[in-house]
């Protein structure tokens, strides 16, 4: 069997993501992609200049999901939307979300500070389209119930996607509810049953 000598950029780029998927960043190497498109390395990097490329790549895709669960109504508005996408991400692609959030963070070249919009309590709250939520973090604390709220998020988060919390969604919805209620003093509404 002769083996191909060139794969598209979206090729390389999509065995990347499934191998992230499947078993983790640590997995993704020149050889284990090759290994997937059924290949030698060469044709890998005739396609991509370096593992920093389809690094970025597939954390463009990551995101891109992300984002995607994050624009699923969950039963609230904005925000809440937002924070329950974020949660039920971490659970359903634990993966993908070790990948944004533990092993490759994302960082500014420049004093390796955490690349984050700083962000208003309105704005936060309005939720008006799918942002990220870790794009939410105010990299100024420019508002403490952000913040916390941040906090509470990926904490929850991070159980979700460690397998030590096994939450279905509405069980989510309503623990951000009640965290969002203790650190905005707003009363949670939640539908779930206890």
């Amino acid at each position: 069997m002769t083996q191909r000598t060139f794969f598209t950029k979206e090729a390389v780029v999509e065995a990347a993501f499934m191998l992230t998927r499947e078993r983790g960043w640590a997995a993704v190497t020149a050889r284990s992609i090759a290994k997937k498109l059924g290949s030698s390395t060469m044709p890998i990097y005739s396609s991509m200049k370096s593992m920093e490329e389809i690094e970025a790549e597939v954390r463009a895709r990551a995101e891109a999901l992300l984002l995607e669960f994050q624009g699923r109504d969950y039963g609230g508005e904005g925000s809440l939307n937002m924070a329950v996408g974020y949660v039920t991400f971490a659970r359903d692609e634990r993966s993908l979300f070790r990948f944004l959030y533990v092993d490759r963070p994302a960082r500014e070249a420049a004093g390796g500070r955490d690349s984050r919009n700083v962000t208003t309590a309105e704005q936060f709250m309005s939720g008006a389209k799918p942002v990220a939520l870790a794009d939410q973090v105010p990299t100024a604390m420019e508002d403490p119930r952000i913040l916390k709220s941040w906090i509470f998020t990926h904490g929850l988060a991070s159980l979700v996607s460690g397998g030590v919390l096994d939450l279905p969604d509405e069980r989510i919805r309503s623990l951000l509810l009640e965290s969002g209620a203790a650190f905005f003093g707003e009363m949670p509404v939640s539908k779930e049953k206890e």
